[in-house]
């Protein structure tokens, strides 16, 4: 092709000045001498074979014109002299019937070589010179104009009419010009490669300059030519085509206008036919960003391919397509400040194209506005368009130094994503390309707004929507607080299971892998399902080193990085499926050897010192320790392998439990037996004697109850102590003085745990404790009387009655009396003594005696009921007297006198010589006559309620007188 020409072909057009300037050149011309023999195809011949002498038996054709075929072979000699006019560049080929070229040695009079298969010849002077072939060969001095043919811009077609010709087309352009020479497309064979030399023959557009790119910018002297031969084999004859144009101005080439990425985007229709292969379209120099994508679009009711080449006007190729089609797009870095050529590439036909270029820097217009969400969040919709229609996103973080994950989902799987930076960059400069160019996730940073173009290729079939994902995965200060920390990757990652769905769209794990860690993904859904989450592995360099096997039908990840002994963390990020809303996930990735750098190691085992009899947990400390990873003791013989409980997630520590019953004391060595039993490490551990062992708890017996007394047994131990200590504890503290196996529960501890601690002794072991359950102490059982309180006294009214207390089984603090008349209260009748009144004459007197004492039930002592009797009969301390006179007729009068106790009320009854007085009951007695001469007396009877009557009677008086 003419923009991709061969090796040997692009050499030679670039070769104009000396080529020992170019090592690639060097490198050929070596391997031609090692490779081409004396009698290889091309006819060459060592010189010793001949005569060295210039000239000698050698055939002497003139030299070769442009546009004119090869001088015809000629076996006989083997050789050609031919005369060189003046010192200069020349080319000299031998051409084998196809068309193939191979340069010659050239050699000068005296045989030696002059140019040693270089692709042009500088020679040093005029005169003969002598090159050895027996095929048809092609010399031409590079300076001659003879068969070049003048020709204008545009359309220019010719023929190759001989196998290995060299046409010549003279330009009608100054220095300085630039230019570009393409070939239309589909053009069929012969292709064109073409070189543009200045009048002197020497390269006019010096590497990396190209004319098919439209970047030769013509240096030298005029007049400049276009120097085309046959670029393949297959068709070394035939007609071609070329098309010639100016690039660096904007000549009549219509403006392409700034588009957007809305329906009503500006754009520019470019047309080729009817003569032409070539539209040129320009873009101002005040009117374009550091990065646009260029769109090229068939209109409707053209068929032809076509492609697109920007430049601009100081020499630098800003994009090309490669393959022409209908429908293409690229992503073209554009120099600020300078105007650029776009050259719409088809054929002579009518057609006609659609040319749009938008910009994809952060001031890019028409962007649906896409904040990055955090691993876990939800994903967005977007609407697609027809297959070949460009969509955009912009995506916005942060911060510069955010990662961000990015992938597009679709229900046929057919839309693709490329990612533009704030400046148009994909990642590191701005002239580096769109970041993620393809269906696969990828992980961008550097900017924070990102222009994601999504669309569905031309031959492809679009879904209606897509999902975008676009998740912030890290930031300056690491992995997102959301992504799993992983500490260690030694063998893998997972299994992890969880959903995933729209509003949960990603999971992210953050792993210290390094660069040469590969994973085999084993993904599925628990549900049964076949769409399957979609795993992507961004390394530091951001690569997405997961990829699918259709072969086996999984994934598998690998870290895509320089060799570096140091960590380089990648993001393993789990994601839904291209056509698949949700996803029940189980996912594991798997390393079969040992990743993250890691290597299995033991370093420190502790406790290295355990007693025998028993099991015993050791924790194990090392690197890349897994769960299949065991502790081994190795004594001699004997080998004890522990069980592993637990290995910690940076596999730093594994918890181990060893059984060392029946192991004999002494030294042993630990040792780590790894996953596939490989044994790693050798550190010191010791067996010592077995301990005392409680193998049965002290139990208490008696009851927990204030006042009683609970014995603790010693429990069972083994092996059997030789003494035991007690220490008594209410609420998990210590009793003073409590060391004894019996201990009688105080008031104080009422309502509290009382437990006892049982410690073995043993001499040749050390003190082993071991408690009992405990029990809640409660209220002891009320106080009882051992001498039973008693009331002291005669029952009987008027009587004073004292009560004893008695004597308790327990001292009692406080001890409370109550008098009860036929067994109720009496009230206020509560101290020891107590006198009975009248009022309880009859009824039946008892006493109850409540003892207290804290921690314990009050105790009660009651009396029997006695029958109240009646009281003492008052007496009287002073004798009833009588005052008046006796004498008939006169009124005596009688004084009660005085009584104890107080009687309540006095009767009288007054008596004549010891004889009563018929109705003489009041206190005072008229005398009558039938009293006369007799002595008068009076009997007071005092009567008091309750008590029996006193009586007493006074002295008696003189006979009464007349």
């Amino acid at each position: 092709m003419l923009t991709r020409p061969r090796t040997h072909t692009r050499t030679r057009a670039r070769s104009g000045r000396r080529a020992v300037r170019t090592a690639p050149l060097l490198v050929l011309s070596v391997l031609l001498s090692l490779l081409l023999p004396a009698t290889a195809a091309t006819g060459q011949e060592s010189a010793t074979t001949r005569n060295t002498a210039a000239g000698a038996d050698c055939a002497h054709p003139p030299l070769n014109g442009y546009n004119s075929a090869p001088t015809a072979a000629d076996p006989v000699s083997g050789c050609r002299t031919f005369t060189a006019p003046a010192a200069g560049l020349y080319d000299a080929y031998a051409i084998r019937d196809d068309g193939y070229r191979t340069p010659l040695r050239v050699e000068d009079a005296t045989g030696a070589a002059v140019c040693e298969y270089w692709i042009s010849c500088t020679l040093p002077a005029a005169g003969e010179y002598t090159v050895r072939t027996e095929s048809a060969s092609l010399i031409i001095d590079r300076s001659a104009t003879t068969g070049c043919e003048p020709v204008g811009l545009g359309l220019y077609k010719g023929e190759f009419t001989a196998a290995g010709e060299t046409d010549c087309l003279s330009l009608p352009l100054p220095a300085g010009a630039q230019i570009a020479a393409v070939e239309p497309t589909s053009s069929g064979a012969p292709h064109p490669a073409v070189t543009v030399v200045d009048a002197a023959g020497e390269d006019a557009c010096p590497y990396p300059a190209n004319p098919g790119s439209g970047t030769c910018v013509l240096t030298g002297k005029a007049p400049f030519r276009v120097l085309t031969v046959n670029d393949g084999t297959a068709k070394p004859t035939g007609p071609y085509a070329l098309s010639l144009h100016r690039t660096d101005a904007a000549a009549d080439c219509q403006v392409l206008p700034a588009g957007d990425f809305t329906a009503a985007s500006p754009s520019a229709r470019a047309t080729t036919g009817n003569g032409s292969v070539v539209d040129c379209l320009t873009i101002p120099a005040s009117d374009h960003s550091v990065m646009e994508v260029v769109q090229l679009q068939a209109a409707p009711g053209t068929g032809s391919l076509a492609h697109l080449l920007v430049v601009d006007t100081q020499g630098k190729e800003s994009c090309r397509t490669y393959t022409p089609t209908t429908s293409t797009w690229i992503s073209c870095a554009l120099t600020p400040g300078v105007a650029h050529t776009v050259l719409v590439i088809g054929r002579d036909a009518a057609s006609e194209y659609v040319v749009t270029r938008r910009d994809v820097t952060a001031t890019a217009k028409g962007c649906a506005a896409n904040p990055a969400t955090r691993p876990g969040g939800a994903s967005t919709e977007g609407t697609l368009g027809a297959p070949g229609e460009l969509r955009c996103r912009q995506v916005t973080t942060g911060d510069t130094e955010d990662v961000l994950h990015i992938d597009a989902r679709d229900a046929q799987g057919t839309a693709t994503v490329a990612l533009f930076g704030d400046q148009g960059q994909g990642s590191g400069a701005v002239s580096s390309g769109p970041r993620c160019t393809g269906d696969r996730a990828c992980a961008v940073t550097g900017s924070t707004h990102y222009q994601a173009v999504v669309h569905v290729p031309a031959a492809k079939k679009a879904a209606d929507t897509y999902r975008f994902d676009a998740i912030r995965i890290a930031g300056a200060d690491g992995p997102a607080a959301e992504c799993d920390q992983v500490k260690s990757i030694a063998y893998g990652y997972g299994p992890i299971t969880g959903t995933l769905d729209e509003q949960h769209a990603t999971v992210c794990a953050a792993l210290p892998t390094v660069y040469s860690d590969r994973f085999p993904m084993e993904i599925s859904d628990t549900t049964g399902a076949t769409e399957t989450a979609v795993p992507a592995l961004h390394d530091p360099s951001l690569d997405n080193g997961c990829s699918y096997s259709t072969l086996t039908k999984s994934y598998e990840c690998r870290v895509i990085e320089s060799y570096s002994r140091e960590l380089t963390p990648s993001i393993l990020v789990l994601s839904l499926p291209e056509k698949a809303s949700t996803t029940s996930y189980k996912a594991e990735a798997v390393c079969s050897g040992l990743c993250g750098g890691e290597r299995v190691t033991l370093t420190k085992v502790s406790p290295n010192t355990a007693p025998a009899g028993g099991k015993t947990t050791v924790t194990v400390t090392g690197s890349a320790l897994h769960e299949q990873s065991r502790l081994l003791l190795r004594n001699g013989d004997r080998e004890i392998t522990g069980t592993t409980l637990a290995v910690s997630p940076d596999r730093r520590t594994l918890t181990a439990e060893v059984d060392l019953t029946g192991a004999p004391e002494g030294a042993w060595s630990a040792i780590l037996l790894g996953r596939g039993n490989g044994e790693y490490g050798k550190l010191s551990f010791t067996v010592t004697s077995a301990p005392l062992t409680s193998t049965a708890p002290p139990t208490l017996s008696g009851e927990a109850r204030v006042g009683e007394y609970l014995t603790a047994t010693t429990g069972t131990w083994s092996p059997k102590p030789t003494s035991y200590s007690y220490q008594w504890y209410g609420d998990g503290k210590p009793i003073s003085g409590a060391t004894r196996s019996v201990f009688t529960i105080p008031a104080s501890l009422m309502g509290k745990k009382v437990g006892v601690t049982v410690t073995a002794h043993r001499e040749t072991a050390p003190d082993a404790t071991a408690s009992s359950a405990t029990l809640t102490a409660a209220k002891g059982y009320p106080l009882g009387c051992v001498v039973c309180p008693e009331a002291k006294g005669t029952v009987k009214v008027g009587a004073k009655l004292t009560a004893t207390s008695g004597t308790w089984n327990w001292t009692p603090s406080s001890v409370a009396y109550q008098w009860k008349a036929d067994g109720k209260a009496i009230s206020g009748a509560t101290s020891a003594g107590y006198t009975v009144p009248a009022s309880l004459l009859g009824k039946r007197l008892s006493l109850t005696v409540t003892a207290r004492l804290n921690g314990f039930g009050d105790g009660q002592a009651n009396t029997v009921g006695v029958k109240v009797a009646t009281g003492s009969a008052p007496k009287a301390t002073k004798k009833p007297t009588i005052s008046g006179t006796a004498k008939v007729g006169r009124v005596l009068k009688a004084a009660h006198g005085t009584w104890t106790p107080a009687p309540t009320s006095y009767t009288y009854q007054w008596y004549a010589n010891g004889k009563a007085i018929s109705k003489a009951t009041k206190s005072s007695l008229t005398l009558k006559s039938a009293q006369r001469g007799k002595k008068i007396t009076v009997k007071v009877t005092a009567r008091r309620t309750g008590h029996a009557n006193g009586t007493a009677t006074s002295a008696a008086t003189k006979a009464v007188a007349r």
